[in-house]
């Protein structure tokens, strides 16, 4: 009770506070400027916000014909009055233009949270001085400003001409102001027409204007409009029965609008993704719905990453339907509706139509490692009113393409191996699981360069076995697969069986970290962003993060360059140095191609939006003529150059391809390759593998007592660790073993030559 009696009285004192400052501090202030002429609300006009490219050029400006029309109060419904009342300003026919009740509970809830901007108190008197007549500083002098210049307000109009400048005023997203145009955007109809279930939805989208709008999160938009009509009867406005009923009555919206500024696809990522999170962190607004307002009516002008010659082609190289094999059209609405329901028995005929969305769908990244900075983003096919998902953010199963990040990149950190090391492509299996090639071959002794340039997946996860897949999945994290989690510690995702798939914003990142001698720079679109009078308010700011040696990622990014030259991906057709890395997931539903270089990194991706549509023939194959129509267009002004090579780092040195150690007499030339390595790794030993032993060529057996001199001869053999053979548990078929296992020495002696052979051959 002792507790209570003094929370009360010190909330009592923050509000008496409060109101001396508006009443004795504020006037001082208030009187030393000119007082706002309030009878020019109608000319208030918000300031077009202006977007440039990362050379200055000016691409879009966002919003500047604000959509506004004025209409008397007689003409807005008394329900839809009610509902903003409810939301806004219960008290707002009895308070003096601030509301100590509502600054009070404000005060708690924000203590509570520790979120000083979790919840203003604003009336509605105090919203419309603050949009009409004041900055958006978050000071204590601009609140105090605010709040008395409230009380002046309503010391000059009625409520109802404050509530009819109110409702001709507010911001309801996507370029409308006012209630009438906010009604003819989202209804095509006049306010005067809006039910009671319409005017609460409306009523919600003001808060956060961008947030509730209902062409961009419906749901919310719906969880708001039901919260208000609680309000609604809890104030008596409607009765609890007409709040049900209303609540359940269907919401049609009118068509949306279009997009009107350029390069949608980067545009929606920097404005949505980026943009409002980052102002809304800023002091000079209050949360998300002011940054949304800002950027839309506030003169902002945003300086962006986008190059826009980049972004041209890149759209142009995946709207050429010319690079798929195959080309449909999806009632992706009605598929969706099959896939709830479990019937599929009409599926294809029933979701193909003429005007759905175009399948294979395909998204690409292209970015400046060193910087971070996103020179083009697409997210699909035909950008429509219908088609505006941003797939670079859907997660997709990687396959192989995430073995350099979970599997290579982590070993060579961890000291667990080097290119050079030797592992053996041998059947493997860990408890139930027993993964095979994709060719169904076992190739023995490799390299971690062969296994990575054939993309071998018994010896990723063999490595990724000894690694640890906690320790890998924890690498790739810290590169940027943000969806990986703990879910994912298992052995399957060594081959890119993940929960959730990763992005291919995601793979970008990840990949950065490798074109960028292992520093990780967070990709962005924004430089920097001015207000209207040029004043720089937001800039971004590399924090770079050391993730892996520089050896490390030299390393990998060669191994990666032989993939280009003679691996999966060497349909690519470059006369510089390239990186890149191919992967297809089961059932070639997902391809994803990677490939960069030091200045520039492209992660592409296709496949169907519901894989249930297609399969990508070929798999990540299909990407490569995708990938050289890119590459062509964006190296082409881009001087060549190779990946630096760290200190420490010596080579390429000759090793015996199948011990790891420097060739022996007896070494096979064609087992010879060459290699780099860190200097201290360095192998000195002369490879004991290739052995010469005595054989009889007619049976290629050791020698018997029986077998003549002119039969016997030297042959070279490999002494390779043991092996299983396949039996029913692999998918390829049982009795396979590795291929060089024909290249072991014999244990057994010849049985050809005796006295028989002898006796019949004379």
């Amino acid at each position: 009770m002792q507790k209570t009696i003094k929370t009360f009285l010190f909330f009592f004192l923050v509000v008496v506070a409060f109101l001396a400052g508006i009443l004795f501090i504020v006037p001082l202030n208030i009187y030393a400027v000119n007082t706002p002429n309030f009878s020019l609300w109608r000319e208030h006009a918000p300031l077009t916000s202006h977007v440039y490219d990362r050379y200055g050029n000016e691409i879009a400006t966002l919003y500047g014909e604000q959509n506004r029309i004025i209409i008397p109060l007689e003409q807005i419904p008394l329900h839809v009055r009610q509902a903003f009342i409810a939301v806004e300003d219960e008290r707002f026919y009895s308070h003096i233009g601030i509301d100590p009740i509502a600054i009070a509970r404000s005060f708690l809830t924000n203590m509570k949270s520790r979120q000083w901007t979790e919840e203003g108190g604003s009336t509605i008197t105090q919203q419309l001085i603050k949009n009409a007549y004041l900055t958006r500083e978050k000071t204590l002098d601009r609140k105090l400003r605010e709040a008395w210049l409230s009380i002046l307000l309503e010391r000059k109009f009625s409520k109802d001409e404050i509530l009819e400048m109110y409702l001709n005023t507010i911001y309801f997203a996507h370029g409308a102001y006012g209630i009438e145009a906010a009604a003819n955007l989202y209804f095509d109809k006049s306010a005067d027409k809006l039910s009671v279930a319409e005017g609460a939805l409306l009523a919600g989208i003001p808060r956060l204007p961008n947030y509730y709008s209902p062409y961009v999160n419906y749901e919310n938009a719906r969880q708001r409009q039901e919260m208000i009509l609680q309000k609604m009867a809890d104030l008596k406005f409607i009765t609890d029965e007409q709040m049900i009923e209303i609540r359940d009555q269907a919401i049609v919206l009118a068509e949306r609008p279009s997009r009107n500024y350029p390069y949608p696809y980067f545009l929606d990522y920097m404005l949505h993704q980026e943009l409002v999170p980052a102002l809304a962190e800023l002091p000079l607004f209050e949360g998300r719905g002011e940054a949304y307002d800002a950027v839309y009516t506030g003169g902002l002008r945003i300086y962006t990453t986008l190059d826009t010659a980049v972004q041209a082609s890149a759209e142009s190289v995946l709207n050429n339907e010319s690079h798929y094999d195959h080309n449909i059209r999806v009632d992706m609405q009605k598929l969706r509706e099959l896939m709830a329901n479990r019937d599929l028995e009409g599926f294809p005929e029933t979701v193909l139509k003429e005007g759905g969305v175009l399948q294979p769908q395909a998204s690409v990244v292209i970015a400046e490692p060193s910087s971070g900075e996103l020179l083009a983003l697409v997210g699909g096919r035909e950008y429509s009113k219908d088609n505006q998902h941003l797939r670079y953010l859907s997660p997709r199963q990687p396959g192989s393409a995430i073995k350099p990040i979970l599997i290579y990149a982590p070993a060579i950190e961890e000291e667990i191996l080097l290119p050079g090391s030797i592992v053996d492509d041998a059947p493997f299996i860990r408890g139930d699981w027993a993964p095979e090639n994709f060719r169904r071959r076992f190739l023995g002794l490799v390299t971690v360069r062969k296994a990575v340039t054939e993309s071998l997946n018994v010896p990723a996860a063999k490595i990724f076995a000894a690694l640890g897949p906690k320790k890998g999945v924890e690498y790739g994290i810290k590169m940027g697969l943000s969806t990986l989690g703990p879910d994912d510690y298992h052995l399957a995702a060594a081959l890119g069986g993940v929960t959730l798939g990763v992005t291919p914003l995601d793979v970008a990142q990840s990949y950065a970290v490798l074109a960028n001698e292992g520093v990780k720079v967070g990709l962005h679109t924004i430089k920097r962003v001015e207000d209207s009078s040029g004043r720089v308010i937001y800039e971004h700011r590399a924090d770079p993060e050391v993730v892996l040696q520089p050896q490390t990622a030299f390393l990998v990014s060669e191994m990666l360059k032989d993939v280009v030259i003679h691996g999966t991906a060497s349909g690519i057709r470059v006369d510089r140095p390239l990186a890149a890395k191919t992967g297809t997931s089961s059932e070639n539903r997902d391809a994803y191609l990677v490939a960069y270089t030091p200045e520039v990194l492209i992660s592409f991706w296709m496949g169907h939006d519901m894989p249930i549509t297609g399969h990508i023939k070929g798999g990540s194959s299909a990407a490569i003529p995708l990938m050289n129509a890119l590459l062509e267009e964006i190296l082409d002004k881009i001087p060549a150059s190779d990946f630096p090579r760290p200190d420490g780092i010596v080579g390429p040195v000759e090793i015996c391809g199948q011990s790891g150690l420097r060739p022996g007499r007896y070494c096979p030339k064609d087992k010879i390759v060459e290699e780099y390595f860190p200097l201290d790794k360095l192998p000195q030993q002369i490879c004991n593998l290739h052995i010469v032993l005595n054989v009889c060529r007619t049976s290629g057996l050791l020698p018997g007592y029986s077998c003549p001199s002119w039969e016997i001869e030297p042959w070279i053999f490999l002494q390779r660790p043991p092996f299983v053979l396949t039996d029913e548990r692999w998918r390829g078929g049982g009795g396979r073993g590795p291929e060089d296992m024909h290249k072991m020495p014999p244990t057994e002696y010849c049985r050809v030559h005796n006295w028989w052979h002898y006796r019949q051959w004379w």
